[in-house]
C-alpha cells in the first residue's frame, strides 16, 4: 500500500506547479442510497493560486473518453468545485457523463491548450463511502477519506486501505489467515466488530451455526471490509449472511407483515455475505418473485455489484460464474419435484424451450437450516446472452409485453403476424416454431394454471433472429382431468403458447399435434416419465423431507411422498385426457399406430426426432397428421426397408389414415440388396 500511494503522488507532483489540481474523488455508491450527489461519483476540483479560474476549455480524460469543461464554471482564488459523475447533463454544467470506476483508475486534468497534461490523480480499489484525495488542500501527500467532504477542505486523512480477514473453519475450529499489518477484532453476538472488540490471535473453537464478523483495524488506516463466516457449513450448503434488521423489521426485505408485495429495486437491496465452501464473497441480497414474496419461506436473488463490493462472479457447481444468482426457494416439495421433472423432460425432449441450469443445494441464513433451494443464473439479460455467444439480445416477458433487453418493435410484428394467421413459412422467419410449440405442450401436458403470466421470450438482437422461448415456474398444475385445451383457448387476449392460433392453422394445428402425440408416446409416456420421477425422488428424498420439516409448521404444503405419489398419478393419467380433448377441440380423429424394430437388436426409429423405446411401440396419433420417422441402424447393420406402409427410405413422413402397424426391417451390413428385405 506504502508502494501504491508514493506512485499516486509522484505522478502528481509532478504538476504541483499549475494552478488547478484534482483535489478529492468518490467513486462508491453507497448501499441503501440512490447513488447520487455525495453517495455517487464526483470530482473536487481545487485552485491552489490567487486569482479566480475560468474553467471553460479544461478537459478530464481517462480510458480513452475525454470530456471538456463547459462555459460558466469558475473557482475562486483557494476555493473549490464539485463536478458530479451523473450523466445529468440537463442540471447544468457542473454535472458530467463520466464512470469513476470502484475498483481503480487514472484521472487526468488537461490544459485547456488540450496538450499539456497539469494533473494526474489514480485510485486503488475503494471500499463504500470511503474517498480518495490530498491530505490538505493542494498538498503532495494523499490519504483516505471516510467521511466525504466534497467541497469542503480536507482534513482527518487516514493514510492506508486495510484488506479484510480471511476466515477458515474445518470442524468447530476458525482460524485467519496471515495478516501483514494491524489486529484482527471479531464479533459473534450479531454486532459490527470495532477497535474494541476481541482479537482473534489464534485459532477460536465456536459452536457450529456460529456467525462471525472480524474486521482488520490499525492506526492511521481506514478499517478493512467486514468478513463474515459461518461455522459448520458442508461444502455442499450454501450460508447466506445479512444483518437481521436488513431482513425483518420496518424496513426489512423479508418483512412478512407487509408482504414485501411490490418492494422492488435499489432501495430494497442489502448487503449480505455467500458463503461456499471455504470462500466468502460480498453481495447484494433482495427478494425475488411475485406469488412467492408472501410465503414465510422467500426466493433471494445475489448481485454482484460495486456498490456491495462485490469483485467477483458467484460460481456454480458447474464452474460457470454470473453476476446474478437466484436462489428459489420453491416453496413446496410439490413445486420442487414439479419444477425438477419438467426442465429434465425439457432436456430429455431435445431442448426446444431454453431451461436455466439448477443446483438443489442446502441453504443456511445467518448460521440457521433454512431449506432446500435451487441456485441457478437468472433468467434475464446476462444469462440468455450467453445462450446467442455473449451477443446483444431482445426479451420480452409477460402478457404485458414488457421490455427486459432491446426494444418490443420485433415482437409487436411477431405477435401481429401470428394474430392475423400468416402462413407458417411467413411466421418461420421471426418466430422458432419448435421452440413455441414445445413450450404449448408442456402448458398443456401440466395444464399450467399460470401459464400466461411466466413467459419470457428473447431473440438475437440482429435481422435474421427468431424468437424462442424460456420455460420456468412449471408448478402450478391443474388436475390430470383438467380441460386445459378449452380453457386456453377460451382466453381473451392472445396470450403464449398463443394456442388457438396454433390451432387455428392447419399447418401449425399439424406440427403440435404431432409433437403432443409423440411425446405422449415417448418422454411423457408413462413409463419413461415414471422411470424419470422416481429417480428424481430418489435422489432428493431426504432433502425434501428436511425442507419439509423445517417449513410444514409454517406453510401448509404436501409431504415429499404425497408430491411425488400425485406426480405419479398425473402422469399415469394426464395423456389420454389431453389427446382426447384435442381431437374433440380439433376435429381431429384418434387413430393407433404402432411401430416395430425387426430384428429386435438391429437398430432403432425416432418419430418427430424422439427416440422410440423397445421393438414394439403403440402411439396415439391423429388422422391426417403427417408424423416424420427416421430408422438408425444398429453397429454392424443396415436399414432394409419398411414393412406395412408405402415408404421408401430411412427418413420418411408418414400421413396415418387409419390404425397402422409398420415395421422397420434392418439386416447385417454388406449382405446384397437384390430381392427385396
Amino acid at each position: 500500500m506504502r508502494h501504491w500511494c508514493s506512485v499516486l503522488f509522484v505522478l502528481a507532483t509532478h504538476f504541483l506547479s499549475a494552478q488547478l489540481r484534482i483535489n478529492e474523488l468518490h467513486c462508491t455508491r453507497m448501499p441503501g442510497s440512490d447513488g447520487q450527489g455525495p453517495n455517487g461519483d464526483w470530482v473536487e476540483l481545487h485552485n491552489a493560486g490567487p486569482s479566480a479560474l475560468e474553467l471553460e476549455g479544461y478537459a478530464l480524460s481517462m480510458n480513452g473518453t475525454t470530456l471538456q469543461l463547459a462555459a460558466g464554471l469558475t473557482i475562486g482564488p483557494g476555493g473549490f468545485l464539485v463536478l458530479w459523475c451523473d450523466k445529468a447533463a440537463d442540471k447544468g454544467p457542473d454535472h458530467l457523463h463520466l464512470d469513476l470506476p470502484r475498483k481503480g483508475g487514472a484521472l487526468l486534468l488537461i490544459a485547456p491548450d488540450q496538450t499539456t497534461v497539469i494533473d494526474v490523480f489514480s485510485w486503488p480499489s475503494l471500499p463504500a463511502g470511503v474517498s480518495i484525495g490530498r491530505k490538505m488542500d493542494g498538498g503532495r501527500s494523499g490519504g483516505f477519506f471516510i467521511n466525504p467532504g466534497p467541497g469542503r477542505s480536507n482534513s482527518n486523512a487516514l493514510s492506508h486501505l486495510l484488506k479484510a480477514p480471511v476466515l477458515h473453519s474445518k470442524g468447530n475450529v476458525l482460524r485467519a489467515e496471515p495478516i501483514q499489518s494491524g489486529e484482527i477484532r471479531y464479533t459473534v453476538d450479531g454486532t459490527e466488530p470495532g477497535p474494541g472488540s476481541p482479537q482473534l490471535v489464534q485459532a477460536l473453537r465456536l459452536p457450529e451455526g456460529t456467525v462471525v464478523r472480524a474486521r482488520t483495524f490499525a492506526k492511521d488506516a481506514v478499517p478493512s471490509l467486514l468478513a463474515m463466516h459461518t461455522m459448520g457449513i458442508v461444502d455442499s450448503a450454501w450460508g447466506l449472511m445479512v444483518q437481521e434488521n436488513d431482513l425483518y423489521g420496518k424496513d426489512g426485505i423479508a418483512d412478512m407483515a407487509a408482504g414485501n408485495q411490490a418492494r422492488k429495486g435499489r432501495h430494497w437491496q442489502r448487503q449480505a455475505w455467500l458463503q461456499q465452501g471455504s470462500k466468502v464473497i460480498p453481495v447484494g441480497v433482495a427478494i425475488a418473485g411475485s406469488g412467492s414474496r408472501s410465503l414465510p419461506k422467500r426466493n433471494f436473488k445475489l448481485l454482484v455489484r460495486d456498490r456491495f463490493d462485490g469483485m467477483e462472479p458467484i460460481s456454480l457447481p458447474d464452474g460457470t460464474g454470473w453476476k446474478c444468482v437466484f436462489l428459489r426457494a420453491d416453496g413446496t416439495p410439490d413445486s420442487f419435484l414439479r419444477n425438477a421433472f419438467m426442465e429434465e423432460i425439457a432436456r430429455r425432449s431435445g431442448s426446444h424451450v431454453d431451461v436455466q441450469p439448477g443446483f438443489p443445494l442446502p441453504l443456511y441464513l445467518n448460521g440457521e437450516y433454512h431449506g432446500l433451494y435451487r441456485a441457478m443464473p437468472t433468467k434475464g439479460s446476462e444469462w440468455i446472452q450467453s445462450l446467442n455467444g455473449g451477443d446483444p439480445v431482445e426479451i420480452i416477458e409477460g402478457p404485458g409485453i414488457r421490455v427486459v433487453s432491446g426494444n418490443d418493435q420485433h415482437y409487436r410484428h411477431m405477435l401481429e403476424a401470428i394474430t392475423s394467421m400468416q402462413t407458417l413459412d411467413t411466421l418461420d422467419r421471426s418466430v422458432d416454431m419448435s421452440s413455441l410449440i414445445e413450450l404449448a405442450c408442456y402448458d398443456l401436458w401440466t395444464g399450467r394454471a399460470d401459464h400466461e403470466l411466466n413467459v419470457r421470450c428473447w431473440r438475437p438482437r440482429d435481422s435474421t433472429g427468431r424468437w424462442r422461448w424460456v420455460m420456468y415456474d412449471m408448478d402450478q398444475w391443474a388436475p390430470p382431468n383438467d380441460n386445459s385445451v378449452q380453457r386456453m383457448c377460451g382466453a381473451g387476449l392472445p396470450e403464449a403458447p398463443y394456442l388457438p392460433q396454433l390451432l387455428a392453422d392447419r399447418k401449425m394445428q399439424d406440427r403440435l399435434l404431432a409433437r403432443i402425440s409423440t411425446l405422449a408416446a415417448t418422454t411423457l409416456s408413462p413409463d419413461r416419465a415414471t422411470a424419470v420421477a422416481d429417480s428424481l425422488y430418489s435422489r432428493f428424498r431426504q432433502a425434501m423431507m428436511r425442507d419439509h420439516l423445517r417449513w410444514k409448521d409454517e406453510m401448509a404444503s404436501p409431504s415429499p411422498e404425497r408430491a411425488h405419489m400425485d406426480l405419479l398419478d398425473h402422469i399415469a393419467n394426464r395423456c389420454p385426457y389431453l389427446l382426447d380433448q384435442l381431437a374433440q377441440y380439433t376435429g381431429r380423429t384418434l387413430r393407433n399406430l404402432t411401430i416395430q424394430v425387426e430384428p429386435a437388436d438391429g437398430g432403432s426409429v425416432h418419430v418427430e426426432d424422439l427416440f422410440l423405446t423397445g421393438t414394439e411401440r403403440e402411439l396415439r396419433v391423429f388422422e391426417g397428421v403427417p408424423l416424420h420417422l427416421q430408422a438408425t441402424a444398429g453397429t454392424g447393420m443396415e436399414f432394409a426397408g419398411w414393412k406395412g406402409a408405402p415408404l421408401e427410405s430411412d427418413q420418411a413422413a408418414l400421413t396415418p389414415r387409419r390404425n397402422m402397424r409398420i415395421t422397420a426391417v434392418f439386416r447385417p451390413s454388406g449382405l446384397s440388396r437384390k430381392g427385396g428385405l
